[in-house]
Order: structure tokens, then C-alpha cells, then sequence
């Protein structure tokens, strides 16, 4: 079993390379630096965490066959169009991609466990968990929560002086876990559902279409026609979802591809002149003020302190 690993990430293409078990491309959405703070312990097939982010996100998680993300939320989020209050248990199973809209100062305890792991414990996911990604939030009891938080001040937060006794944080957490998941699908048919989030499916499909246009400059009527629906219909979904225009969020979405790609350049010879025309920037001194609206910094700084990162 590792020692406790505790980073503080200014990128998010950093802060993938360091997860095992998902993926998780995201999207920043809030303009601002980005600090992602992240602590975790490896207990012998299952990783803790406590995860921090500063930012409004867009998040993409992917499931890694044989694994399954547990997430006790303990801050509001959008989880695949429905709201998601601090005190739900959410479940991230393989073969599934989530999109979720974190807010900001987003704070959540992890559990990536195999699922190996869950059979040998008799741990058992109910079946709306695997079939519907809407039905795989449930709300936990605030005793229940508290456990959860006591136990990552245990894993994160105790004296270097008193050892964490690994084999009794994992019992720990697995009879949490456990108890956590009989609640949810003991309670789900009489739980009020999910308040879903109006224009979330609209905004996604916008997304989407964005992608897959990659690096072609296209505007708010364009994408309306295609997606067969009036430029008012997809500026209240991006406001109602998101909080900004269409045309704020199409632009944030090229900038965090140039970020992505200085990223992916940063042990080469980077042109963030190339990064920028792959995005359709064609005036780099507009570019320049855009990217530092939205990261805090320009991309130099950008492309220098991730160099740094590879000497």
C-alpha cells in the first residue's frame, strides 16, 4: 500500500495523467486560474480521495473496465441533467460516460474500487445503478455523510506522528459503502426524484456537435439549424445549464482545446501560434487576451510552466 499522496494541479490534462481507474477530459468553464487539489491512498484495490476544485467545470468521467467510481458529493452538482445535492451518493459504473457541471469550490469524497472487490464483500449495486445514469444518485442520511467525512479526516487529515492503520481504514469505508448502497435502494422508490435541470440535454447536444466540428469556427445560427432548434432555444439552455451565452461557451470550448494542446506539445518544439490556428484563431493578439480571460494567464506562461513540469 502507498503513503498518502497530496497534489495541488493547475491543469487538468496534469491532473488525468495521475487517476487510475477513470478519465475524466474536462472543461473549464469559470474564468480564472484553476486549482485542483487532490488527495488520495491506494488500500489495496480501492483508491480514496478528497477531491477540491476551484472553478465551475464541465466534466467527462470514463469508467476503466473492472472498476467502479463511488462519489459522495459534498457540494451541489448537475450529474448527467439532474441535480445533485451535498449529502447524495453518486455511481460511476464501467462501460458508461457521465457528463456532470460542477460548481464552484466542488468538494467530493471518492471511493474507485474494483469490482472484483465488491463481489468478494457481497456488495451489491442495485440495478437502476447500472441501467440509468439518472437513477445513479442517491440521497445518504446525514449520520451516513458525517461517517464518510470522519473517515477521510482519518485517511487525510491525522498526525504524521499516528500512522494510518490501512487495513482498518479499508473495513471502514467497504461498511460504509455498503450500508450506503442497501439505504439507496431500500429509500429509492420513495424519495422524491431527481429535479432535472431544464436545457441541460440541449446544452449537451451543443457540446457535442462543437466537438465534432473540431477546429472549424462555427456560430450560434449554424448549430441551431443543425440541431433544428431556434438560437433562443440554445441561448436558454446555455444559461439556464451553464450560466453564460452560446457564444461564450462555444469560444471557452475552442480554448480549452489550444490549453489541451499546449499540453499535449509541451515536449516538443510548442507553436502556440499552430495550437491557436487549429482552433480557427486567426488574430493572435485577440487570442492572447481571450486565453488569459478565461485561465488567469497567457498562453507563454502557460506553455513555460508545463515545460517545467516535464524537466
Amino acid at each position: 500500500m502507498e503513503k498518502l499522496v497530496s497534489r495541488e494541479f493547475r491543469d487538468l490534462d496534469h491532473f488525468r495523467e495521475q487517476l487510475q481507474g477513470r478519465d475524466t477530459p474536462a472543461i473549464q468553464i469559470e474564468p480564472g486560474p484553476i486549482s485542483i487539489r487532490f488527495r488520495r491512498i491506494n488500500l489495496e484495490k480501492m483508491i480514496f480521495s478528497d477531491n477540491r476544485v476551484n472553478r465551475q467545470l464541465i466534466d467527462h468521467s470514463r469508467i476503466e473496465a473492472g472498476w467502479t467510481y463511488f462519489i459522495i458529493n459534498l457540494a451541489p452538482a448537475i450529474f448527467c441533467g439532474s441535480a445533485v445535492n451535498d449529502g447524495h451518493l453518486t455511481v460511476l459504473h464501467t462501460g458508461r460516460e457521465y457528463r456532470s457541471v460542477i460548481a464552484s469550490n466542488w468538494h467530493a469524497i471518492g471511493i474507485m474500487i474494483q469490482t472484483s472487490v465488491l463481489t468478494e464483500e457481497g456488495i451489491c449495486l442495485a440495478p437502476h445503478h447500472l441501467l440509468k445514469t439518472e437513477d445513479a444518485s442517491v440521497r445518504l442520511p446525514v449520520e451516513l455523510v458525517g461517517i464518510f467525512r470522519r473517515l477521510a479526516e482519518t485517511a487525510f487529515d491525522g498526525s504524521d506522528s499516528r500512522p494510518i492503520d490501512h487495513a482498518r481504514l479499508r473495513s471502514a469505508i467497504l461498511r460504509a459503502l455498503d450500508k450506503a448502497l442497501k439505504i439507496g435502494a431500500r429509500e429509492r422508490d420513495t424519495l422524491r426524484p431527481h429535479r432535472a435541470i431544464g436545457g441541460y440535454e440541449l446544452t449537451s447536444r451543443m457540446i457535442r456537435y462543437v466537438d465534432s466540428r473540431f477546429g472549424q469556427h462555427i456560430g450560434v445560427n449554424e448549430i441551431a439549424g443543425e440541431l433544428n432548434v431556434t438560437p433562443r432555444a440554445l441561448h436558454y439552455a446555455a444559461r439556464s445549464t451553464l450560466g453564460i451565452s452560446p457564444l461564450d461557451l462555444i469560444l471557452t470550448l475552442r480554448l480549452n482545446h489550444v490549453r489541451n494542446e499546449l499540453w499535449d506539445m509541451r515536449r516538443s518544439e510548442a507553436s502556440i501560434t499552430h495550437a491557436a490556428l487549429t482552433q480557427d484563431f486567426g488574430h493572435l493578439g485577440r487570442f492572447s487576451q481571450q486565453y488569459r480571460a478565461l485561465f488567469g494567464e497567457l498562453p507563454s506562461e502557460t506553455l513555460q510552466r508545463i515545460r517545467s513540469l516535464v524537466d
